[in-house]
Parts: C-alpha cells; structure tokens; sequence
C-alpha cells in the first residue's frame, strides 16, 4: 500500500494527531478517523499511533493514498506537493508589515475580514490564508492564519493576522489586557469643539429594524440571521460592558452642507460598534452610518458611504515577536481632503 508523507512543523508540536488528521480527511467524522488509526491506514514515525497522541516537530505521518485527493494534500508539507509556483491572491500594495509571526494590513474598504453569507467575493481571512498557504508551505500541518482583532466590514485600516502559534498567542494575550492600543479617525457629524472623554456601558440590541439599499426594511434578527448585521446600545448606568472612548478633533469641514469634525479616536477597550455607537449616543454619529444616526450618503459618488479608518497600532517596547512601536495605515483618498 503507498502512502503520502507528511512533515510535522514547528507550529504542530503538541496538537493531537486527531486534530491535524481533520485537516485532510475533512470529510470522516472523529469516529472514522479513530478506525483508520486502528487499521493502521495512518501512522506516526512508522507505526501505529492513538487519536490523542501528541505530534512533535519533524514527525514523519503517514497516510494511505486513496484517502487523499490531490486538492487535500497539495500545498501542505507533503512528498508530492505539487512543484509550480503559483501567485498570491494577497495584494502587496496592502501590507503594512510582515515577519515569521504576524501580518498587519490596510484592509480595503468593504470587504469582510471573515466569511459572510452576503459577500460577492472571498473575504480578507480566506485571501490571507490562501496566501499563507502558498508561503508557508514547509511551516505547518494544522496552523491556520486568522484575524487577531475585529474591524467593520466598511471600517478601513490596520488589521493583523496570525502567521504562527508564537504570534497568535502574543498578539491576542495583549490585546485582551488591553496593552496594544488602536487608534482611529473618524468623520463625524457635528462640530466637536474640544476633546472628550466618553465612558459608558454597552449591549447588544435585542430587536430593532433596519433599512436596506432596497428600501425594504427588515427586523435585526434577521439582518444578523442573514447578512451579519447587529447594533449595539449605549447607556450611562452600569447595564452592559464598560467602553472608554477618547475623542480629539484635528480638523473641520462641510459636506454636502453639513458641519463635520475629523477626529483622533482612542479606545481602551474594545467592545462591538464601540465608537459608532458612542459617538452617536453623545450626539456626534459618523458620516454615513445610518445603522447609528448618521445622514445616508452617496457611495457611488463619493467612494465610500461610511468613514472610520484604523489608523494606528502601538505595541509594547522590545515585544518577543519583532513588532515596532508603532505602524501607520495611509488613509483612504475621501479622507486626506480633511487634511
């Protein structure tokens, strides 16, 4: 019987064999796995090895051929990866910075960072796992690249994604203790005279109606059912999660007649909607977000129908996975008339 020989990397050590199996037998259920692992059909080092067995770097796996197709195996660190050079669907012109733990870029506008059942096209995770898997081939069995913080589909700016287990689990124990800081511009309605500081509680809305491009309205439920879509409320009593937001106006302007402020956005925290909701709830809701206030704008005409960009990333000094202090993300073009 011929087997495909697969190569265990860095980034597998200490998964379950089980676990990486379901990479490339995604179609057998846990059960089916289990048996082909009795059957010897799937070995580890040569022999025989239990679900639960944990994998180390350069592990030799085995596994029988007629289990595989080639679009199972190819690209992953086997003996008959397939040779051609093929182009990444990744854009360089996007990337911000790269290095053997972490990928930051300047997310485009209107494009979903994860899946969604209402997008045309692929989302930014599928291109930048696809990419991953063109460059990393020699790298990982099981490891796959994903997001490591959330942005709004229509938000632009700086997004990061893991591209080992190191950076993943770096890059998110920081975020969650709040030790990388994420700043933000942002278009708002109004004249913001001074700086602000806004601390409130957030939740999410249970039912309410929203408008689509049709004009046809439909409950919350069912945009979030179907599109994704959910808002959040804003309230100074203690119901909810605590948001601490910090606003600072750097420039004024009129659009389509209109007083707006662009402003400096800092938050400590990072709650869903954070800074569309709380700048709607203090009476200044962003330029087109309709989902919170905001006055209905022209994309077409325009080029966006919404204005936040993430526009700054600080990291802590001498960080363990070579990360600046700071990086930047180059604002769209509707913003630099602000300037």
């Amino acid at each position: 019987m011929d087997f495909t020989h697969f190569t265990a990397g860095k980034d597998d050590s200490e998964r379950r064999l089980d676990r990486i199996l379901r990479r490339f037998l995604n179609e057998e259920n846990l059960s089916s796995i289990y048996k082909l692992l009795r059957k010897g059909l799937v070995k580890v080092n040569g022999k025989k090895a239990d679900g639960n067995f944990r994998v180390s770097e350069g592990d030799d796996i085995q596994i029988a051929d007629f289990l595989l197709s080639k679009t199972q195996f190819e690209g992953k660190n086997s003996d008959k990866t397939a040779s051609h050079a093929k182009q990444s669907p990744l854009s360089k012109d996007i990337i911000i910075f790269k290095n053997e733990s972490v990928l930051i870029l300047n997310k485009p506008y209107d494009i979903p960072v994860q899946p969604s059942a209402s997008s045309n096209g692929k989302s930014l995770a599928e291109i930048v796992q696809s990419d991953y898997e063109l460059t990393h081939k020699n790298t990982s069995l099981a490891f796959r690249t994903g997001p490591l913080h959330r942005l709004d589909r229509k938000t632009t700016g700086l997004i990061a994604f893991s591209q080992n287990l190191d950076g993943a689990k770096w890059f998110s124990e920081k975020i969650k203790s709040h030790e990388i800081q994420k700043v933000y511009l942002a278009i708002l309605e109004g004249n913001l005279t001074q700086n602000a500081v806004w601390e409130d509680h957030i939740q999410k809305t249970e039912t309410g109606k929203q408008e689509t491009e049709s004009g046809k309205w439909k409950t919350e439920s069912e945009f979030f059912e179907n599109e994704g879509f959910h808002t959040v409320s804003v309230n100074s009593s203690d119901e909810g999660k605590f948001a601490h937001t910090e606003v600072e106006p750097v420039s004024y302007g009129v659009f389509n007649g209109k007083d707006v402020t662009l402003a400096r956005v800092l938050i400590t925290t990072g709650r869903t909607h954070q800074i569309r909701s709380q700048c709607a709830y203090h009476g200044f809701p962003l330029l087109g977000d309709t989902a919170y206030g905001g006055t209905k704008i022209d994309s077409k005409k325009f080029g966006q129908d919404f204005f936040l960009h993430a526009a700054e990333l600080y990291f802590p000094k001498d960080n363990p996975i070579g990360l600046p202090e700071k990086l930047c993300a180059p604002v769209p073009d509707f913003f630099s008339t602000f300037h």
